[in-house]
């Protein structure tokens, strides 16, 4: 008998150790995780403060609003003052049609500036070892040219002479662009001479998908938004961002005339990224500040001008000025423009254009950049 009070006793004891566990658990999960909510909370509200401060610190503020709304202007700005932002503001409508206003998250069609990434990711590559620059691009892609050698850089630099990108309806994607600009050939006056052409940072996102054995999509995702940490920047197809991506509009005569891109399918590598203006200040604000390529590359790129490593002003998808560099696209009525240079980085999109190739939009910026803010040109 005493032997099943003993167990007895022994299972209560257990029990109630079990129970005093468990509510000592509950109860330090409770205070870990109150405390993880607060801590979390006052750096955000440390973050918040921090950006409130930088924008009421920003004294242009005021003036360079008035400015775009005397424009009329329909898009987006950012700007980024000593690597901090101190500006972001949204005007008009993404979508006229259904009345949705342009936010923070309106993401624009980068147009030529999407070469820019596409250098990027390039030149990590190269830094990794896994493409040379100095290659032949059948190294690559196979037979792509047999008559004229052209090497990666000369794809770079826009000095490989192919003959302009042309693609007819039945030419589909990537590999079909390839295709066609491998039948268009070179152009012989314009061999290794500069020439800006799509064709070329297409033929560059090809080599990037067969040198690495994944689709640009998948690059575009590790080596660049993932790394930088871009919230509103994706591939024309992404569906996650479909509601972000604003419509492209021909104003004229007061009406305003949607634009649907039709062909960003072969535009891999050369256009058809969509990005917020604060997402391509950013990146080119980590650029600048080392955080994507490593100091040796960082420099070389903003510090070169007129050698023989670049003979002219344009590598990687951007130009390099003595005062400052200038990222630009425009594609299917929106036009994206960025300046940055040691103290500032501005970036401009607008998705109404009064004609499809126009300046009106980076003409605002050089007066921002030049006359507001006292920048050198």
């Amino acid at each position: 008998m005493k032997n099943i009070y003993k167990l007895i006793l022994c299972i209560i004891v257990a029990l109630l150790l079990v129970i005093f566990k468990d509510l000592y658990q509950i109860r330090y999960y409770k205070k870990e995780h109150t405390e993880t909510h607060i801590h979390k909370k006052q750096i955000q509200n440390k973050e918040n403060h921090e950006k409130q401060t930088l924008t009421n610190d920003f004294n242009e503020f005021d003036e360079i609003d008035k400015y775009l709304k005397s424009k009329v202007f329909n898009g987006n700005i950012t700007i980024y003052k000593n690597n901090y932002s101190v500006m972001s503001k949204a005007y008009g409508f993404r979508d006229i049609e259904n009345g949705v206003e342009n936010d923070d998250k309106s993401m624009y069609l980068l147009g030529s500036a999407n070469k820019f990434v596409t250098g990027l990711m390039l030149r990590e590559l190269e830094e990794q070892g896994v493409i040379n620059i100095n290659d032949n691009v059948n190294k690559y892609i196979p037979n792509f040219q047999n008559v004229y050698p052209i090497t990666i850089k000369d794809l770079m630099l826009h000095r490989s002479g192919l003959a302009k990108a042309n693609f007819p309806p039945t030419v589909k994607g990537l590999n079909g662009a390839i295709e066609r600009i491998k039948f268009n050939g070179v152009v012989p006056q314009n061999y290794h001479k500069y020439f800006y052409n799509d064709a070329n940072y297409i033929t560059i996102a090809k080599v990037i998908e067969n040198a690495t054995h994944k689709s640009f999509k998948q690059n575009l995702n590790e080596l660049i938004i993932k790394k930088v940490h871009l919230k509103y920047t994706a591939r024309y197809d992404s569906n996650n961002h479909q509601q972000y991506m604003v419509k492209g509009y021909k104003l004229k005569n007061n009406q305003y005339k949607y634009f649907y891109p039709t062909t960003l399918d072969k535009y891999d590598g050369a256009g058809n990224i969509y990005i917020s203006t604060d997402d391509m200040a950013k990146l080119v604000n980590q650029f600048r500040m080392k955080q994507i390529l490593n100091e040796s590359s960082t420099d070389t790129l903003l510090s070169q001008i007129d050698t023989h490593i670049y003979p002219s002003s344009y590598r990687y998808g951007f130009y390099r000025y003595p005062n400052h560099q200038r990222y630009r696209g425009i594609f299917f009525q929106n036009d994206f423009v960025t300046y940055s240079n040691d103290q500032y980085i501005i970036s401009i999109a607008s998705n109404v254009l009064k004609d499809h190739y126009q300046s009106d939009t980076e003409n605002m910026l050089k007066h921002i950049f030049k006359d507001i803010l006292k920048q050198k040109m």
